[in-house]
């Protein structure tokens, strides 16, 4: 299943980068874009939104939504 959620924060390539290393440890798949910013999640469960927030929180600070 995906799960999409919405990234602030991020303002360059670094930044999409981190993000995305961050969520491959809780995710299958992982698609990080800056515009728009987001992430777009392969996982055979859903996530909830604190456990994206957590995997997120080692990479910088980023603010996260569920779409």
């Amino acid at each position: 299943m995906q799960q999409s959620f919405e990234i602030t924060g991020m303002h360059c390539g670094g930044c999409v980068n981190r993000v995305t290393r961050a969520l491959k440890s809780v995710a299958d798949e992982v698609a990080v874009t800056l515009e728009p910013p987001r992430a777009v999640l392969e996982v055979a469960a859903p996530l909830s939104l604190d456990t994206v927030r957590a995997a997120i929180a080692r990479a910088g600070d980023f603010e996260v939504r569920l779409l």
